[in-house]
């Protein structure tokens, strides 16, 4: 997420469940400011909430929330 808009550049975010999912939440496209919003049900016991975004070639995800 920019802290102010700027030029249009490639953005996308997903919220997805780890270890088996078929439906990611996912938004992307070319963006002044940030991708999304997306939304994803809480994961179940046993699995866990996985997020990830870029920004033109900068990406970065992590496993979140573990029910």
């Amino acid at each position: 997420m920019r802290s102010k808009p700027g030029a249009r550049v490639f953005m996308e975010v997903t919220l997805d469940t780890w270890t088996t999912s078929t439906t990611p939440a996912r938004d992307a496209g070319s963006y002044t400011t940030y991708a999304g919003p997306v939304y994803k049900d809480l994961p179940t016991p046993g699995q866990c909430m996985t997020w990830s975004g870029s920004i033109d070639i900068s990406y970065n995800s992590d496993i979140g929330l573990c029910p």
